[in-house]
């Protein structure tokens, strides 16, 4: 059996075009799957409603670590001196 390269080049890119069609089907349906499950979960699973009084936002932890810069600060500017 010997082959010419154009049939075989022609029989490459038959099976590379017919790879990517099965991948390119594969990612419509999992984007297809993910959008129904995002509506279905939003449907059925409402949000936790958070307490009356309470921040929809987690307290800001920079706020209150001027001891740990100063901690770091002394440790580098003792390092530099050494």
């Amino acid at each position: 059996m010997d082959y010419s390269i154009g049939e075989l080049l022609l029989s490459g890119v038959k099976i590379m075009l017919v790879g990517m069609a099965i991948v390119y089907l594969f990612l419509a349906l999992l984007v297809w799957v993910i959008g129904i499950t995002s509506k279905l979960l939003n449907r059925y699973v409402p949000e936790p409603e958070h307490a009356p009084g309470a921040s929809a936002h987690p307290p800001d932890v920079d706020s209150d670590n001027s001891e740990i810069v100063a901690a770091i600060t002394a440790a580098i500017h003792r390092y530099q001196n050494q």
